[in-house]
């Protein structure tokens, strides 16, 4: 996205092959000057996917002279990715000999040895792309009864290791396979997994969380016929045929949610998956003294007595008691029906209506509203009308709008009450050796360190 609105690239959320004829010359030039006539060949390619979006041209540079472009390193390596990918797709076929190596041993008590690999003829397209060889190995020319002299030998043992989990780059790769999304939804599914809490990323790889795993088995023992592929693939093809206009659309969408409305009004009375199954032996209500149960809850995991809804004993993982909603001496001025209770919530305790979810009034924050003693004083970039307060969590203090929860606006560390000069987010406290940076954090200057160093470097 940062390259497109640079000017650096074409229009990216497409999956086109197609690239204009002003692109094919440019592209022409550059791999004559560059890599040598013999190595240019015009090219042709046509869409695997016959719901393919071809509304814009291929992704590609918009100058083929700039070779390095964007502002930090990440955006360097996707540039230069698609610019040897584009140059490379009008390039000559690269000539690789296919080979394997068989060495025998003097010694006949000794077994003979093998390795696969390969040998480049005519580096072609590889020269502007060596890396999508891969790891093949380069193997030198050699002849039929050759002497080979042993520079090293050595074993090892390997265990058969389970599938590595999908990356993001995984996950796309996956989904086109099985021709699920498109080019413009990919950002946002793998956003949503992320922001539910369905999957947690690790290092590169997505781990699927409690809460996804839960959600998986649910979906799959109740609406397996919903989150197939063949139903998914069926209603691209759908919205597909209404967007070419031999489909109507009303007549799709009631095909689709007269059955569909059955189906969920028909599990209405599945109880919540939240058991996960008994607690370790020896761990008992500290309410009653019975035995407890493990159970799923928005903050995770927890030990509830099985007698709930009966008895209200529950502890945390690691055996503290987990206290339950106080009731306070206040009636909820919303409804008028229930007092209000102190709640434990994902950011620390609140204050709420004990007829949750019949009204969900929550009271706001009395010593860190706007003009309390918590109040920073810096105006609320989202809705302009709150400020930003100093609130504690879980995890530690942080600043919130005192407009919660009507503005959900957060950030970790201290405002400072300037605004971003590249992205107008709000400026927050740093360090002794960076006084203040963006609270932005897809914005370059969250990170000033790494900044200075890629303008340094350009």
């Amino acid at each position: 996205q940062k390259l497109y609105e640079a000017g650096h690239i074409s229009y990216m959320r497409t999956d086109s092959t197609f690239l204009s004829n002003q692109a094919l010359e440019e592209i022409e030039k550059t791999v004559k000057a560059k890599f040598g006539a013999d190595h240019y060949k015009r090219q042709t390619y046509s869409s695997k996917s016959k719901n393919a979006q071809e509304a814009h041209e291929a992704i590609r540079p918009t100058h083929f002279n700039i070779t390095a472009a964007g502002r930090n390193p990440q955006e360097e390596k996707l540039y230069q990715l698609i610019w040897q990918r584009a140059i490379a797709s009008q390039m000559a076929d690269a000539k690789v000999l296919k080979t394997k190596v068989t060495a025998t041993a003097q010694d006949a008590s000794i077994p003979a040895f093998a390795t696969n690999g390969s040998r480049v003829l005519f580096e072609g397209w590889l020269k502007a792309d060596p890396r999508a060889r891969g790891e093949d190995v380069d193997l030198p020319k050699l002849a039929i009864g050759e002497k080979l002299d042993l520079a090293d030998i050595s074993h090892e043992g390997k265990e058969t290791q389970p599938p590595s989990r999908y990356s993001e780059a995984g996950l796309v790769k996956e989904l086109e396979k099985r021709g699920i999304g498109r080019p413009s939804t990919y950002a946002s599914i793998i956003k949503t997994i992320q922001d539910r809490d369905y999957v947690a990323k690790e290092n590169k790889s997505l781990r699927p969380t409690e809460t996804g795993e839960v959600v998986s088995d649910f979906l799959s023992e109740h609406f397996d016929k919903y989150i197939s592929d063949d139903f998914t693939a069926f209603m691209e093809d759908q919205l597909d045929s209404i967007a070419e206009g031999s489909k109507d659309y009303v007549k799709a969408l009631k095909e689709f949610y007269d059955p569909f409305k059955k189906e969920v009004k028909s599990k209405n009375d599945i109880p919540k998956i939240t058991d996960l199954g008994p607690a370790p032996q020896g761990t008992v209500c500290p309410e009653c003294g019975n035995s407890m149960i493990i159970k799923l809850s928005r903050g995770g995991k927890f030990y509830s007595c099985s007698r709930f809804p009966d008895c209200q004993g529950a502890l945390t993982l690691d055996g503290k008691k987990l206290e339950g909603p106080k009731e306070l001496d206040e009636m909820c001025p919303k409804c008028g029906k229930s007092h209000l209770v102190e709640r434990e919530g994902r950011f620390g305790k609140f204050v709420a209506c004990g007829n949750y979810p019949k009204c969900k009034f929550i009271k706001k924050d009395e010593t860190g509203g706007k003009g309390g003693p918590n109040d920073t004083g810096v105006e609320c970039p989202m809705c302009k009308s709150g400020n930003m307060v100093q609130k504690r969590g879980r995890f530690g203090p942080f600043y919130g709008c005192s407009n919660y929860p009507d503005c959900k606006n957060i950030i970790k560390t201290k405002p400072t009450g300037n605004a971003c000069p590249m992205c107008s987010a709000l400026m927050m406290e740093g360090t002794k050796t960076i006084p203040e940076r963006c609270s932005n954090k897809f914005c370059p200057m969250h990170n000033p360190h790494k900044l200075a160093k890629t303008e340094g470097k350009e």
